[in-house]
């Protein structure tokens, strides 16, 4: 069961998605800020550093955050023998829950098994193979965070370089 985004094995379009951002800044770097008046090189080259630096910050977030279903992780810890607290998550428990038959537990109504991370996320949106990982309700925040960062990025990349 992978607890997060740097867990291998490795997906071919994370990896291409960690290079590509450290390209794109360098490119700008060398490329295009040299043959922009020194007015705009300046602030144009803070936006677009400070855009990247946000992407790969929340990234980085959306993929150390674990968003596995907190009663799987109930259940894992009840296994493994520790005691369960619930209280750092506010969770109650409540009828709204289906069975997982690949974790053998009950997890909530809207959690769904994803079969690349083999475990059930909560709040469960989707698996983003660009960062290698779940996005559900703990990392969703940090996951538009990121993609607006992204968008930010390439906006301002792409209306200096037009």
């Amino acid at each position: 069961m992978r607890r997060n985004g740097f867990e291998k094995p490795f997906n071919p379009m994370q990896v291409g998605t960690w290079a590509l951002l450290p390209l794109l800044l360098l490119q700008f770097l060398f490329f295009a800020s040299p043959i922009l008046p020194i007015a705009a090189s300046i602030p144009c080259t803070i936006a677009i550093f400070a855009c990247g630096f946000s992407a790969a910050y929340y990234a980085y977030w959306v993929c150390i955050t674990d968003p596995i279903d907190w009663r799987l992780q109930r259940h894992l810890k009840e296994q493994e023998g520790a005691s369960c607290d619930n209280a750092n998550r506010g969770c109650v428990d409540d009828n709204d829950t289906k069975f997982c038959w690949v974790c053998s537990t009950d997890v909530h109504q809207l959690s769904m098994h994803c079969k690349f991370c083999n475990k059930c996320v909560g709040t469960f949106d989707h698996h983003c193979h660009w960062l290698n990982t779940c996005v559900g309700k703990a990392n969703y925040d940090y996951f538009v965070r990121a993609v607006g960062s992204t968008l930010s990025l390439v906006v301002v990349h792409g209306s200096v370089l037009a």
